[in-house]
């Protein structure tokens, strides 16, 4: 007799009960007439066959994906993503910081870029390039308009705690004006009278009206318990220029530099003690490359999620990523020939400087240089500014007008088709003839006049950049074309203020300007400003155009002004100083990964393009719409 253990007899059993559950499960679908249970599916596989078992298990797959769909698009349909704190944004900028100093920001764009994150001033420039109360909660302008109140926000805090004042304010201004400081902006504050009311107002007192002076209260203010001790004249040679202490959103972290001192990258954390906006990034980290391609390059090799300027000829080499954002501003700029009529007599003619002015065609640059990324332009105010005058006088490529002008002041076309006049030269006699006359014993030769044929030729100069390079070999064609020697000599840009700007040194120069948001044309244009640091290239000088500069600048009323800008710009249309070619847009091109970016179209300063970084994030999550709370997106 066979033995078996109480275990084998309860295996046995339970084997038993297996198949008596299988074979219920076997008329329960065999009848067609029941629906398994949930307890008997676990049998399936035993009963079906596998063609069958198979096409089960992919109704299963098809019927929990699409649960699983349908879950998460009604989840999306009720939830909004939103900005989630955390993470940072790195930038690659070209050159090197100097002086993060609200006080010496003008000749570096890198310095605008990192001081713009780190400081405040008593106002703003919005999306909209309109001045808004910054550290100021508000501002009054006396009714002769020459006193303005600034009653500034209560427990603003410096990024290393001390309470924000008016004395910060009035030690900001007072240090500007220090000529020892030798700040660019010493002019502009010159005058300024400082009265500090009480510690939350401030009054600043100015000789007569002046219309674009909010502008100027957009500059940073400093915190005088920090620089209070450092002299006047040191100011651009401590520390505090490179580890700064602002009220801004962003404070100094750490730096980094090379093996040779440069500084390779700058990193700022924000600024948890903010008064406005809290960031939604940890940290804002800029890197710095020696020029634009190695800055593209970083791009190309995500070491960089950002570059603060990518020129148009350069954007191809970047059509294969397909993770980046390119964003357009239009900046208050352009680009224009300056005449200097002193350095070349034919230029005094204003016959020469109309046919010169026809005979470019700025169409083409546009289209050829800019990649058709900026627009047209006949005068110095812009599109979207005070004072624009789109029915000023224009000058249309036209070559056949270009001759008729040049013919009808007197000049003659030469057998190569140069343009020449005749003028009577007085002539020396040589040493020869002067030697034959003693050998034949006749009377010294004397002075003779004769006529000689003298060329329209002109000296054009430009930066030696690929943009302003391409513009001026395309106005020096056309120029050609027209009859004119043009000779173009492009200057390095580390030597076009030494050797261009401050010696007046061409006869035509191909040159871009920013003019700000407020049309204040006078540094530009009038007769006091032709010598350096004078900013009027052209050495214009017109005594109708200088009052209406000096009178537009001292009337606050939008209407007057504008009415007094576009005089101005006829006498400029007339006179024609300058060819005024084209208004470029400014490329800013970032990772998809950031988001919150503002495409905003127009901005008075390349750094404006932080205006709302606050609200940059790298992080998201989402909620339940029911959950959502009205924020406020844009400053």
């Amino acid at each position: 007799m066979r033995y078996h253990s109480p275990q084998a007899w309860r295996n046995r059993g339970a084997g038993d009960a297996h198949k008596k559950i299988e074979k219920k499960l076997v008329y329960s679908v065999a009848s067609g007439k029941k629906i398994p249970s949930v307890k008997q599916l676990k049998y399936i596989g035993r009963v079906l066959p596998p063609l069958q078992m198979w096409i089960l298990r992919v109704v299963a797959v098809i019927l929990v994906a699409n649960i699983v769909f349908l879950g998460w698009k009604y989840y999306q349909a009720n939830t909004n993503e939103i900005a989630k704190v955390g993470g940072g944004y790195t930038e690659a900028l070209v050159g090197s910081p100097q002086y993060i100093n609200p006080l010496f920001l003008q000749n570096n764009d890198v310095d605008r870029d990192v001081a713009k994150l780190i400081y405040s001033g008593l106002t703003k420039y919005d999306n909209n390039r309109v001045i808004v109360p910054d550290l100021a909660e508000k501002y009054e302008l006396s009714s002769d308009g020459k006193t303005y109140t600034f009653y500034l926000k209560k427990d603003v805090k410096w990024q290393d705690g001390e309470p924000f004042t008016s004395s910060d304010v009035a030690f900001t201004i007072a240090r500007i004006q220090d000529p020892a400081t030798k700040s660019p902006l010493y002019l502009s504050f010159r005058d300024v009278k400082i009265n500090k009311v009480d510690d939350t107002t401030i009054q600043l007192g100015l000789p007569k009206p002046f219309a674009p002076f909010l502008d100027l209260t957009t500059i940073g203010i400093l915190p005088q318990h920090v620089w209070a001790d450092v002299a006047s004249e040191n100011f651009s040679n401590v520390p505090q220029n490179l580890k700064p202490v602002g009220t801004g959103a962003w404070k100094f972290k750490t730096l980094q530099k090379s093996g040779q001192g440069d500084i390779r990258s700058y990193t700022l954390e924000k600024n948890e003690g903010f008064y406005g906006q809290k960031p939604y990034l940890n940290t804002v980290t800029f890197k710095f490359y020696p020029d634009v391609d190695s800055a593209v390059q970083a791009l190309k090799n995500r070491k960089v999620d950002g570059i603060s300027f990518l020129p148009r000829d350069l954007r191809s080499t970047l059509e294969k990523e397909t993770d980046l954002v390119y964003y357009t501003f239009n900046l208050p700029q352009y680009t224009s020939i300056f005449f200097n009529q002193a350095a070349n007599a034919d230029l005094k003619s204003k016959a020469v400087r109309q046919a010169l002015a026809l005979s470019i065609d700025k169409d083409r640059i546009v289209r050829e240089v800019l990649n058709n990324e900026g627009e047209v332009i006949g005068a110095p105010i812009l599109k979207g500014f005070l004072g624009y005058y789109e029915e000023v006088k224009k000058y249309p490529f036209d070559l056949s007008k270009a001759g008729d002008l040049l013919q009808a002041a007197g000049w003659k076309k030469d057998t190569d088709g140069s343009w020449f006049t005749e003028e009577n030269v007085t002539v020396s006699p040589t040493d020869e003839e002067k030697a034959a006359a003693v050998k034949d014993k006749k009377d010294p030769p004397k002075d003779r006049v004769e006529k000689q044929k003298h060329v329209l030729r002109i000296v054009l100069v430009t930066v030696n950049q690929p943009e302003s390079a391409k513009a001026a070999q395309i106005v020096k064609e056309g120029w050609e074309a027209a009859g004119v020697k043009v000779e173009l000599r492009l200057v390095d840009p580390s030597r076009v203020k030494p050797e261009v700007i401050d010696t007046r040194d061409y006869h035509a120069f191909l040159y871009g300007e920013i003019i700000g948001s407020d049309p204040d044309l006078y540094p530009f244009w009038h007769s006091t400003q032709a010598r350096p640091p004078g900013l009027n290239l052209a050495i214009f000088s017109n005594p109708d155009a200088d009052k209406l500069l000096v009178d537009a600048r001292q009337i606050a009323d939008p209407d007057k002004r504008a009415q007094m800008y576009k005089k101005f710009q006829d006498i400029l249309a007339e006179e024609v100083p300058a060819v005024f070619l084209y208004n470029p847009n400014y490329n800013y091109v970032v990772s998809k990964k950031v988001h919150g970016i503002t495409d905003q179209k127009h901005i008075v300063d390349p750094s404006d393009r932080f205006n709302d970084i606050s609200y940059w994030h790298v992080k998201t999550r989402r909620i339940w719409k029911s959950e959502e709370t009205p924020v406020e997106t844009s400053k």
